[in-house]
């Protein structure tokens, strides 16, 4: 990235809350970023950025619970694109306090089959959100009328943000990934094809290190295929069925059905 961004005069970013927009001239980066420390990992970067005399802006739905827009101490360093969605802030928020409940006091003395049905049913409201913003960027024709005259040259993207790498496709725009993060590293492995041994790296969220003993190797390589199998199961479901739909209206009736990765 910083061969990108940092050794140009200027450079336009662009992230949301869930994919925020920071913008300049010159390098154009679009900056799709996470809530909460994945968005102050964002910012930082963007800081960086406008210290060295890059200006940016920030693309954020309004019901971000960690980007605060109105801030003035930020405002005076970004520029903030709102836009709206369909759900409240405390909904959006009140998913993760749920989650962080749950594996703090009650996973660890929950059945296997309780943990399941918990990440299922927290997996499916979350994505459902994910999905209802997701048409609130791509399906907002004024939103990328607007995304496109502001003529990016990149998009910087946290992996935790459903839809913006299919921003960047729509947009035709390189695509940066800012880290490496997602349950079983299914989109790592899968789309970005990064080696993985289950013998040396144990995939998120096993508590292993790069020693492990004969059973961890095991238990690693058969939650690796166990996560392969049902992140692939739902991006079937779900995900190349919104990407063949968006992508496709857009290239016309001669366009082939399309795939997550």
């Amino acid at each position: 990235m910083s061969s990108l961004t940092l050794t140009r005069a200027e450079a336009r970013l662009s992230s949301y809350s869930a994919c925020l927009l920071p913008n300049t001239a010159g390098v154009s980066e679009d900056h799709c970023s996470g809530e909460y420390s994945h968005w102050l990992n964002m910012r930082n970067i963007m800081e960086e950025l406008v210290r060295r005399n890059h200006s940016v802006s920030v693309l954020v739905a309004d019901a971000s619970p960690s980007v605060d827009y109105n801030n003035s101490r930020d405002a005076a360093k970004f520029n903030f694109l709102v836009f709206k969605v369909p759900f409240s802030r405390a909904e959006l928020h009140g998913l993760t306090e749920e989650l962080v409940h749950f594996s703090m006091y009650e996973s660890h003395v929950s059945s296997p089959l309780t943990k399941f049905l918990k990440a299922r049913d927290w997996l499916r409201r979350t994505v459902g959100l994910g999905m209802q913003q997701c048409d609130s960027m791509l399906k907002n024709e004024q939103l990328m009328v607007t995304l496109r005259d502001a003529a990016f040259d990149a998009v910087l993207l946290d992996p935790m943000v459903m839809c913006g790498d299919l921003v960047a496709d729509v947009l035709g725009l390189p695509l940066i990934i800012s880290l490496r993060f997602s349950i079983g590293g299914v989109l790592e492995r899968h789309c970005g094809h990064a080696p993985a041994p289950p013998s040396y790296v144990p995939p998120a969220p096993l508590p292993y290190g790069d020693h492990m003993t004969f059973v961890e190797r095991l238990i690693s390589t058969v939650a690796y295929v166990w996560l392969s199998v049902m992140t692939e199961v739902f991006w079937r479901l779900t995900l190349d069925q919104y990407y063949s739909e968006v992508k496709g209206q857009r290239a016309g009736p001669s366009y082939r059905h399309t795939n997550y990765c």
